[in-house]
């Protein structure tokens, strides 16, 4: 009797301490790091008007999907992807793009998220569509991204699609290649930003009509705006067939 109590003894001591053990590994296991694609929180703009002229619509983001998780992912080769399970995203990575270019349109265009306010009927709405088709984080040396973005007025059925590819360069670290990609969003902005301003011209507002003929015209068309001063790496161009 004594012989079977000594082994359950025994058996529930090694039980405890391979618990103990599990329970100081988590322990001694690092905090996850979290990275946002926005910037200080200045999404706001200094010239809110109680009447604004146009609105914005930024609608949901596609991702890739293999990028489409919390966890960073980054590139090893061409070939090869890292996930990383102790850096991760504050929020899904379709929310961070999204987020990052509705605040940096609001202040590139000085208009107001058609969300945040009652919007008038007359008020026209720019609906912003952007699909991310690849989103490359290379430590150490750049973070890219290869959009296809399209805009479209509220007051017209031509819609303006282009395709913007940034890449911007990085130092070693995780929170480099996060800054990276914020600085390639905010370039993104700005080119849809000059959409925006120049899109009225051609809408059935404030028509552009151009001489083909004797007696005949026809709208200008949309073109893809170029940027000044772009980065190396950085091209941007109309995606055919879609910008009539």
């Amino acid at each position: 009797m004594k012989l079977v109590q000594s082994r359950s003894w025994r058996a529930m001591a090694r039980i405890v301490t391979g618990i103990g053990l599990v329970v100081l590994t988590a322990c001694a296991s690092p905090p996850a790091r979290f990275y946002t694609l926005g910037t200080d929180g200045e999404s706001t703009i200094a010239n809110r008007t109680a009447s604004p002229v146009f609105l914005i619509d930024v609608r949901p983001v596609k991702v890739p999907a293999a990028m489409a998780r919390s966890q960073l992912v980054v590139q090893v080769n061409a070939a090869q992807l890292k996930v990383l399970e102790d850096d991760r995203w504050a929020s899904p990575l379709a929310d961070e793009v999204r987020n990052a270019l509705l605040a940096a349109l609001t202040r590139q265009a000085s208009v107001l998220d058609v969300h945040e306010v009652a919007r008038a009927e007359e008020v026209p709405v720019y609906h912003v569509s952007v699909e991310v088709q690849r989103f490359e984080s290379w430590p150490g040396s750049h973070a890219l991204i290869d959009a296809v973005w399209s805009l479209r007025s509220s007051s017209d059925q031509e819609t303006l699609t282009c395709h913007s590819i940034v890449s911007q360069p990085v130092s070693a670290g995780y929170e480099a290649i996060a800054n990276g990609h914020r600085r390639a969003l905010q370039r993104i902005a700005v080119q849809i930003a000059e959409g925006v301003r120049e899109f009225p011209a051609t809408s059935r507002l404030h028509p552009v009509r151009l001489a083909v003929g004797p007696g005949t015209t026809r709208k200008a068309p949309l073109l893809c705006p170029s940027l000044a001063g772009g980065s190396d790496g950085e091209t941007r161009t109309p995606v055919p067939g879609m910008a009539d």
